[in-house]
């Protein structure tokens, strides 16, 4: 595990918070205030909002790509979290299903 000093992670914050729209440019969410569609669910409001799910679901999505760049996932799988993310209304929700993805995760990268 990489260990990042309080002075760092305090950096990373803020920045997040400073700039969200380009924590989470890479990612299938877009939190540019003036380019999100009206249609914006609940869990992608709390994603944009939230430093720390911003953070974690920009990790997640960058795991997506390189399992399913290896083969060990399948576009399914992505949509199958992508649906129960938006399926979330509370920050409970999201941080179970955030949980759920990365014990999957772990599943698919120990597979042969």
């Amino acid at each position: 595990m990489i260990r990042v000093s309080p002075l760092a992670g305090l950096c990373l914050a803020t920045a997040a918070l400073t700039f969200p729209g380009a924590a989470q440019a890479a990612t299938d969410i877009d939190c540019d205030p003036s380019a999100r569609p009206p249609g914006i669910n609940e869990a992608q409001r709390m994603i944009c909002e939230s430093a720390l799910f911003s953070m974690g679901y920009q990790r997640i999505h960058a795991e997506q790509q390189r399992l399913l760049k290896a083969g060990a996932i399948t576009p399914a799988d992505v949509a199958a979290f992508r649906g129960k993310r938006d399926r979330c209304g509370s920050a409970a929700c999201l941080d179970a299903v955030f949980r759920e993805w990365r014990a999957f995760a772990a599943q698919a990268r120990a597979r042969p």
